[in-house]
């Protein structure tokens, strides 16, 4: 995270600032730093806020499988990494795995079948994975749609993504 939170607590540090090799420090006599207090002058009134502009919103950068990657494995498992960090508790929800609705009509089948699965969110690395419970069918279209609801941890929401994917025949 970038931003610095102010806890309120300010020091009064008694030294020497010295320059060398590009570098500069401070050198504190014996007992020079000490707890202090906030200083009492408040903004003049006239001053203009500065305001720091947001960094973008988060959005996918990668994904295993990749849009319309054809003869994906049916025990495959999708690898989905994001530009900054997500909030893990905000993609309950926010995250939709389905079979086209199409193809079960165009094989006269009465439902479609559900793709069930598991998530696991590595803040490390920023990469949702999502493992099927279940082999996926064979032959059908698997479609994922993340939604805005997913926030970064800094609230802005995700652009909004899908990825579809074809699987194969082959474990």
């Amino acid at each position: 995270m970038d931003a610095r939170l102010d806890t309120g607590r300010w020091l009064d540090i008694t030294g020497t600032v010295k320059t060398g090799r590009g570098l500069e420090w401070i050198e504190v006599v014996p007992d020079g730093i000490q707890l202090g207090k906030a200083p009492t002058e408040s903004p003049a009134a006239d001053t203009e806020q500065i305001r720091v502009s947001s960094a973008p919103p988060p959005e996918v950068i990668f994904s295993a499988p990749t849009q319309d990657e054809t003869d994906v494995s049916m025990s495959t498992t999708v690898r989905i990494q994001f530009s900054r960090d997500i909030d893990p508790a905000t993609i309950r929800g926010n995250l939709r795995v389905r079979y086209l609705d199409s193809q079960t009509a165009e094989r006269g089948e009465p439902t479609t079948p559900t793709a069930e699965y598991t998530t696991q969110y590595t803040g490390a690395s920023r990469v949702l994975e999502l493992k099927f419970t279940k082999p996926l069918e064979r032959f059908r279209t698997v479609r994922i749609e993340l939604g805005d609801g997913i926030l970064g941890t800094d609230k802005q929401p995700l652009k909004p993504w899908t990825l579809s994917f074809d699987v194969g025949g082959a474990q």
